[in-house]
């Protein structure tokens, strides 16, 4: 009996052992933090991860914010790189998220640089672009003799083929045009036009745009055989077809030739009648002393 009573009473003491242990302040310092711990984990498992994937994993096109397109772009640039780029599949989590989205978007035919992305809170990314400008419309024919009819394709001042679907017929009377008997090209939108003549004459667009309308120019031209030179050399034509030589484009001229900055003076202080040939540097002489 006596044996009997002694194992009766071994795990009445064992169990106060762990209540005593329990109740200890130096146990529930341990515990508690730990189930603290035990629930956040199940609370994230539950909750949070879906949360997260849904704000970070996919990017959607609604959280996509770019710089304000200027009035002649049109299309949707965020849709259209969305859906050319397959960015639907990238994660904010990547940590090559913004080098990837800003390769994405520096691929669309309107962005002519990509200055920056930044990540946001909520999902949101914010787009920072520098956009191409048209300066010219490249008037060409297509080489298919069943074709007689006369197409434009705007450009930049790099000669970037812009897209052509973005202008009315109407809209392409108000840029300089880029006539170069013979030329055409099938390169894509975003790409150089491929022709460095009207690559040249695109350089020098951009370069008269501003002034367009006091110089009173229609379109810009190449003379002489291109094959003889090393630097396309351009003629400026006139709205009643009168043709003003120009020479090399801007920052091409060899020693001995006005500067482009020479010639637009001339151009705008001269009578257009006068004017035949701009290549010429005009000696400044000093004036006398009395």
């Amino acid at each position: 009996m006596a044996r009997q009573s002694s194992s009766l009473k071994e795990p009445h003491v064992f169990g106060e052992i762990i209540r005593r242990l329990m109740g200890s302040p130096l146990t529930q310092s341990v515990l508690w933090p730990f189930g603290l711990v035990i629930i956040g984990l199940v609370a994230w498992h539950q909750w949070g991860s879906d949360h997260v994937a849904n704000q970070y994993h996919g990017i959607v096109p609604e959280r996509i914010h770019i710089s304000q397109p200027p009035s002649y772009v049109r299309s949707d640039v965020v849709q259209a790189v969305y859906r050319d780029t397959a960015m639907q599949g990238l994660s904010l989590l990547d940590r090559q998220a913004t080098v990837k989205i800003a390769s994405a978007f520096s691929m669309h035919p309107w962005v002519r640089k990509v200055v920056g992305v930044r990540k946001l809170a909520g999902g949101e990314i914010d787009v920072r672009l520098e956009y191409r400008t048209p300066v010219a419309m490249v008037h060409v024919f297509k080489p298919d003799l069943s074709d007689a009819r006369s197409y434009f394709f705007p450009v930049d001042g790099e000669g970037v083929l812009l897209p052509t679907g973005e202008f009315t017929t109407a809209e392409t009377r108000n840029y300089l045009y880029i006539e170069v008997p013979g030329v055409y090209t099938t390169n894509p939108v975003g790409s150089n036009f491929g022709d460095v003549r009207v690559e040249a004459a695109a350089q020098l667009a951009e370069y008269l745009s501003p002034f367009r309308d006091e110089i009173e120019i229609r379109s810009i031209g190449v003379y002489g055989d291109p094959r003889q030179m090393q630097v396309p050399q351009l003629e400026l034509v006139t709205p009643d077809e009168r043709r003003i030589y120009w020479g090399s484009p801007p920052g091409s001229e060899p020693p001995g030739e006005a500067t482009a900055k020479m010639k637009l003076q001339r151009l705008k202080k001269s009578d257009p009648d006068q004017l035949s040939d701009l290549r010429i540097a005009t000696p400044v002489f000093p004036s006398s002393r009395l």
